[in-house]
């Protein structure tokens, strides 16, 4: 996974390693949100430690520091393939180690265990990937505040692939009836706890065709686990 070597790209550069602190620093709007959201060689270690107990596959990637705008990018991103033995993420997604922790356990803990209640389906193959980093203002506006896809810090789930069964598609499923509309309802319900932000079907037609799964940190802890109301990531 060359851990050394790509530590080593981070901190070659005095100004990038001057940046770390020791703790992850909650981002402001405005200048720098990249460069705080940084993790100290302890935090960083540990968490990549993590993602190896959990058994995510991930390769580390150089800093994403875009010339063209001074707020976006992860200076130690990976790039995910598999979210747990056997669960592809797919296509690969590149996010910021907390956030693919965050997307494992809740893999694990959650998303493992409705997709057994599956029988006709088989095992979970895949998450599909909608979106991991990207450079982006929120709802792709041309302005205003940055996504927390612009950091690292989210991912969109837009569905679920089985070995044997049919896929399961994010979309509005109200009053279906249907194990899909109930696992649907289970896996983002769940998310909540693993995330600060959960958007969906319901939340705003943005949201329709996808969950939106993001880490940032709010004030007093709040978490914005939407089903419905509308608002923008």
């Amino acid at each position: 996974m060359m851990r050394a070597a790509a530590l080593a790209v981070v901190l070659a550069s005095p100004a990038i390693a001057q940046e770390a602190a020791d703790t992850i620093v909650v981002p402001q709007d405005g200048a720098g949100q990249r460069d705080l959201l940084m993790l100290d060689d302890a935090a960083y270690g540990a968490c990549l430690t993590a993602l190896d107990e959990l058994g995510v596959v991930y390769s580390e990637a150089a800093p994403i520091v875009p010339e063209d705008d001074a707020d976006c990018g992860i200076l130690r991103p990976l790039t995910i393939t598999e979210i747990a033995p056997g669960v592809a993420i797919d296509p690969a997604a590149t996010v910021r180690c907390p956030t693919a922790e965050a997307l494992a356990v809740w893999t694990r803990d959650f998303v493992l265990p409705a997709a057994a209640r599956l029988d006709d389906r088989g095992p979970l193959a895949s998450i599909l990937n909608g979106s991991g980093y990207i450079c982006r203002r929120r709802n792709n506006a041309a302005d205003g505040k940055l996504s927390e896809h612009a950091f690292g810090n989210a991912f969109d789930v837009m569905g679920f692939t089985f070995t044997d069964g049919a896929n399961i598609a994010i979309e509005p499923r109200e009053a279906q009836g249907t194990m899909a509309e109930s696992f649907q309802d289970a896996v983002r319900a769940s998310a909540c706890l693993d995330f600060s932000t959960v958007l969906g079907p319901g939340s705003n037609a943005m949201h329709d065709d996808h969950l939106h799964l993001d880490i940032v940190a709010r004030s007093s802890g709040y978490r914005l686990c939407e089903q419905g109301g509308a608002t923008d990531q």
